[in-house]
């Protein structure tokens, strides 16, 4: 263990140890290369070592992994933020017992370098890349949202660097809202969440930001789209570093060069992180994050008074660690607020004005802060916290038209309201390790929001071999807002509510990773395996009754809600194999089924998808050439009847409803099926001391059920006399786009 240094000059290194894929490695042995100091990482791959000043060589080691060495010129201060990655290796031992320590649950990860080599949309999203990983699906070939595990869109919680974010989308969905250049990694725990994290029902993505070299790094990105540039500095600045990142799309502007009837639609965003560390382990942190899209009525601009379509959201994020070798502590602040502002617009149905909205400004600000701390032992792990989230939602809009009498009953043509929520929680967990292969992780999450809920929590770890791991989780979920419908294509987030009683689901899962020993013609190789069943016991549903004295709402001024049942089954498998001449395969295939039971009826939701399969493949093309395909396909075809409320004249006005039940395949929100194969190829060049990267992409819809029509348009429109009749299945050609990346 590490050594006092006496008589002479020393500094803190404050870092973690990983494996290539991201994942925590516990137990390295980091040390100098005279010996004469050295530290283990604990559970979460972090460690501290004091050593002297000037230039200093560390190795870390760990059984079953390829020891990896550094040097580090120590001069002026601490290093507080050092990453070491180790690679795995099959080990073959013989007569030998290995106690295997504690290990966390399974992270999947999808680093930033995967991220580029997928053949984006238009450019590298680190949305389009998690769908490698077991348990994940798109709602269709144009979106970015994600469902984990059956779950809704809503159901996902998306982190950057541990804060919570609430809409981190452009373009309606359609990109993420993040510089990928800006990003080291996105981790996604679906089964066993972190103590710290409640709130969510399917699971979560936590995106953490690049870490600053020894050198200062510069990266620039251009594509089709948009163009970006990224600056990270080592701590030179009053030992602080930085990451400072921003990106504006020119899209409104190809628009109306090449095609001027698209609307325009522009985006822009800036991400600014600074740290600093101090010795004893300490590290601050201020991450400043922001986004805003607008969008442009041509026909409506020249209004007056008119107001483009705008929405966006803006982070502010603290946090403040202390890390030693027993006690972790760690504090987090955030703010964030998300908007929404509408313009004047009519939608006409066949001759038939089903809405009209004058005005629509939506706003949640959201204020969160959590304080944990962790004590680590030999064979066991204790973790505590708290948290508290203080909630407020803004909504107001004017409506005219045939929604007049879903949204304003009381008050034709306005809508407002505001809700104001505040969630506190205690939190904890104990991982223990039982003998040399088992560990039992017992844990709870106590909720004070009109009373007292506990969700009861209970992890498994078995590792039956240094190849083979098998994890089982038994979880209670709640969630406290809801958004009652699945956001439809070429259209703003749905609006947000928060509930006074939260919407329940209890997890069982069954998980097991295996890396085999080298397979022929392979490096290394993971697969993994995962079952699920999750039992909604409260989901939420925007509703209407026939009578309004049967309604059931969180607020009077708010619209219906319905509280049903339901459950989602599924099963994942995933592979990925990294050959030695460098190319790679990675897959996963997903079957999921995911039903609500409304008023004793039984039907699948909008997202039910029970085939979705992801292939993704890369290959060297001699010294400077990349190679990459991807496949995305799944069969969300409306093979079962969907069920939903509709609203429907009852006599010669238009203005006078009845709620009935419409069955059938609702395929403006179902998921459609669709196939789709795109491909990529990558030339790199050295220039001096930059690295100059061109992308060429190719992307293709080979085939996509219903893409142009919606049943809402079919009904009404057959209630005006129209025969419209809904498309079958379309195929868009292969759609080049290009890109370049530049760093120095």
């Amino acid at each position: 263990m590490a050594q006092p240094l006496v008589g002479q000059e020393s500094y803190l290194i404050a870092g973690r140890v990983t494996d290539t894929e991201g994942r925590a490695v516990g137990g390295a042995t980091i040390e100098l290369s005279s010996g004469y100091q050295s530290t283990l990482s604990r559970l979460d791959g972090h460690f501290e070592l004091r050593v002297p000043a000037g230039m200093v060589q560390l190795r870390a080691s760990r059984i079953g992994y390829t020891p990896a060495t550094v040097t580090i010129a120590l001069a002026e201060g601490a290093v507080d933020s050092l990453l070491i990655r180790l690679q795995p290796i099959p080990i073959h031992l013989q007569g030998v017992s290995v106690e295997a320590p504690r290990a966390p649950p399974m992270a999947h990860t999808v680093t930033a370098q995967t991220v580029r080599q997928v053949p984006p949309l238009a450019e590298p999203d680190i949305f389009r890349a998690v769908v490698l990983l077991p348990g994940v699906s798109q709602p269709n070939d144009l979106k970015g949202r994600i469902h984990l595990a059956g779950g809704a869109s809503d159901e996902t919680g998306i982190y950057l660097d541990g804060h919570p974010l609430q809409d981190p989308f452009h373009l309606l969905g359609l990109l993420g809202a993040f510089n990928v250049a800006a990003l080291d990694r996105a981790d996604l725990l679906i089964h066993h969440l972190p103590p710290s994290a409640g709130g969510r029902l399917s699971g979560i993505i936590d995106l953490q930001t690049r870490r600053p070299g020894e050198e200062p790094a510069y990266e620039a990105v251009a594509s089709l789209v948009s163009t970006g540039l990224t600056v990270t500095a080592p701590p030179v600045l009053g030992g602080m570093d930085l990451l400072a990142s921003g990106r504006i799309t020119y899209l409104d502007r190809i628009a109306d060069w090449v095609y001027p009837e698209i609307p325009p639609l522009d985006f822009r965003e800036a991400l600014v992180r600074i740290g600093r560390g101090w010795a004893g382990g300490w590290r601050a942190e201020a991450l400043v994050f922001s986004t805003q899209d607008r969008y442009t009525d041509r026909e409506l601009s020249a209004s007056p008074g008119y107001q483009p379509l705008t929405w966006g959201e803006s982070l502010l994020g603290l946090r403040l660690d202390r890390r030693g070798m027993i006690w972790d502590v760690s504090g987090r602040a955030s703010f964030n607020r998300a908007t929404v502002h509408m313009d004047e617009r009519t939608i006409d149905v066949d001759s038939l004005p089903f809405s009209r909205s004058n005005f629509i400004h939506t706003r949640r600000d959201w204020l969160s802060g959590a304080l944990q701390a962790t004590r680590t032992a030999e064979r066991w792990e204790l973790i505590a916290g708290a948290s508290l989230d203080q909630r407020q939602n803004q909504q107001m809009w004017t409506a005219q038209g045939l929604m007049d009498e879903i949204f304003s009953p009381n008050t034709p043509g306005e809508y407002s309201g505001e809700q104001m929520q505040s969630l506190f929680a205690l939190f904890g967990e104990a991982r223990v390790q039982l003998g040399k292969r088992w560990t039992v992780a017992p844990g709870a999450r106590a909720w004070s929001a009109g009373g007292i809920r506990i969700a009861p929590r209970a992890h498994l770890g078995f590792r039956a071999s240094e190849a083979l791991e098998i994890e089982a989780a038994l979880d209670r979920r709640y969630q406290w807002d809801t958004q009652l419908e699945e956001p439809v294509e070429g259209s703003i987030t749905p609006p947000l509510f928060l509930l006074e009683e939260p919407r329940t689901a209890d997890v069982v899962a069954v998980s097991a990773r295996l890396r085999p020993a080298q397979l022929p013609y392979s490096g290394t190789s993971v697969f993994h395996v995962q079952a699920f069943r999750k039992e909604y016991r409260d989901r939420t549903l925007l509703n209407a009754r026939e009578s309004r004295e049967t309604e059931q709402s969180v607020d009077p001024d708010f619209p219906v809600f319905d509280r049903v049942t339901g459950h989602s089954t599924g099963a994942a498998l995933s592979a990925k194999i990294a050959f030695r001449a460098d190319g790679l395969l990675q897959g996963s295939y997903s079957y999921q089924r995911v039903r609500e039971n409304v008023d004793g009826l039984v039907s699948p939701t909008a997202w039910d998808a029970p085939h979705t399969v992801v292939l993704f493949g890369s290959a060297p093309l001699g010294a400077r050439w990349t190679l990459n395909a991807s496949y995305q396909g799944h069969s969300g075809r409306a093979t079962t009847p969907v069920l939903a409320r509709t609203f429907e004249p009852f006599s010669t006005s238009l203005t006078e409803l009845r709620s009935r039940y419409l069955r059938g395949a609702r395929n403006s929100i179902r998921v459609p099926a669709y196939h789709r194969i795109d491909l990529g190829a990558r030339r790199e060049w050295h220039v001096r001391n930059a690295e100059v990267t061109l992308a060429l992409q190719a992307l293709n819809l080979l085939a996509r059920e219903n893409p142009i029509d919606y049943d809402w348009q079919h009904y009404f429109g057959r209630l005006s006399g129209s025969n419209q009749r809904r498309a079958g299945r379309a195929g868009l050609p292969f759609l080049p786009s290009i890109g370049m990346e530049v760093k120095w």
